[in-house]
């Protein structure tokens, strides 16, 4: 550890220097600065920690705890000040991007690097204690809203640091593997001063609204440029997951981010002439169909979507009228297959056999299983795989439910079999 510390320093000091930290200590620096940080932060430990966790690796995997995650806590944070509808700054986002670029690499390249960039994320939990105090009384921040991830080790974080030290002295013992993750850990600070000079100072142009304000993971799709539009889709990605409780126990908060930054894409789409929304959400919807996601849920985010924007935007109603059809199109592409009453049917049926305890739990299951048959003979290939194991996990679900499921995709298969073969397919 000393020699890596020595081989980065030079990196680290002059990230400290940047204008970024100046303003802080001085409680000069704007809203946007630090709540980009915290979504750039975001961007790294996700691909970060992900990359270490499935590491081939085994050192890396003994270094890294699951205790270590921070994304719970950056989610903590970003929640916080989600009210406040602070803007991105481009510049930064696209250098935190960069850095996940960097990351993936490195996990395919040299895996054992990466533990470089771990001992930059976790030494910065020591200077985060002289930081702190400065940070809420520059924000006016109290009590532990927006400052989760700087105190996240509490009074423990040199005991922690200490631990970590120790594992990385045990079990990195060659002095040409010292090098490899002394120069990994040079590369992450010289990327993160990248960041801060975009974090600070900025200029005005810099400000927008990008995929990363909604789901730091989402990559660089694009979003709308008016508020308004962002907001009407992330209230409709949040209507849409709380009415299908699968979202949330099968995808947890990670699936709760992309049903946003996914809405915040689909409302870009209105710009488009119909038959060009039309290929896109067909698209889409055949993606999502193998990843787990029947077309119904698609189909329903579309329906919210437009009636959010359009009580946003009113004048552009006919414009998002073309998100509604798209949600048509699906809903007509699986009634190929199955008409509504057959679907409606299944879905009562199965509801009829699992209860009321596991209908309250999970409602809407039967109808999920059904339309993922539908999308299956409509030509989403892993549409029903990529459901079935899930809804017949014995370690989650009763006999009665797993017998339920089966039989439920048995019969729709039955109904739809005749019209895929009066179709060719």
């Amino acid at each position: 550890m000393e020699e890596i510390k020595a081989r980065c320093a030079p990196a680290h000091a002059k990230t400290q220097e940047t204008p970024f930290f100046r303003a802080l200590l001085q409680s000069n620096l704007p809203l946007e600065s630090y709540v980009g940080q915290l979504r750039a932060l975001f961007v790294v430990h996700g691909v970060l920690e992900e990359a270490l966790a499935e590491s081939m690796e085994p050192r890396v995997t003994r270094v890294f705890q699951d205790s270590m995650r921070k994304i719970p806590l950056l989610q903590q944070d970003l929640r916080y000040f989600e009210p406040r509808g602070v803007a991105d700054l481009r510049e930064a986002a696209e250098a935190a991007l960069a850095i996940d670029t960097r990351v993936r690499l490195r996990s395919l390249e040299d895996p054992l690097s990466l533990l470089g960039y771990l001992y930059v994320l976790e030494g910065s939990t020591l200077g985060a204690r002289v930081l702190t105090p400065v940070i809420a009384r520059a924000f006016g921040l109290t009590g532990d809203g927006g400052l989760a991830y700087v105190t996240s080790y509490g009074p423990d974080v040199a005991v922690r640091f200490a631990e970590f030290k120790g594992r990385m002295n045990s079990l990195v013992t060659s002095s040409e593997e010292r090098l490899r993750i002394g120069d990994a850990a040079t590369e992450l600070f010289e990327t993160l001063e990248a960041v801060f000079a975009g974090l600070y100072p900025f200029s005005p142009e810099s400000r927008t609204f990008l995929v990363t304000s909604i789901n730091p993971e989402a990559g660089r799709h694009a979003v709308p440029d008016d508020e308004r539009e962002v907001k009407a889709a992330i209230r409709a990605g949040d209507a849409c997951w709380e009415r299908f409780p699968y979202f949330e126990e099968r995808y947890g908060e990670r699936g709760r981010r992309f049903a946003r930054s996914d809405g915040a894409w689909l409302a870009t789409l209105p710009r488009l002439d119909t038959a060009q929304v039309l290929r896109q959400t067909r698209w889409l919807g055949r993606l999502l169909a193998a990843r787990g996601m029947p077309t119904i849920l698609l189909q329903t985010q579309l329906e919210i979507l437009a009636d959010e924007l359009t009580a946003a935007i009113p004048a552009k109603g006919r414009e998002y009228e073309k998100l509604r059809a798209a949600a048509q199109d699906l809903q007509e592409t699986r009634r190929r297959f199955l008409t509504d009453g057959e679907a409606a049917t299944l879905a009562s049926e199965f509801a009829a056999s699992v209860g009321a305890t596991w209908n309250s739990r999970f409602p809407h299951a039967g109808a999920l299983l059904v339309c993922a048959v539908a999308d299956e003979f409509a030509g989403a290939a892993a549409a029903v795989t990529s459901i079935k194991p899930w809804m017949t996990d014995a370690q989650r679900f009763t006999p009665v439910w797993i017998d339920a499921a089966h039989e439920t995709l048995r019969r729709a298969r039955e109904f739809a079999a005749p019209r895929a073969t009066h179709e060719g397919r």
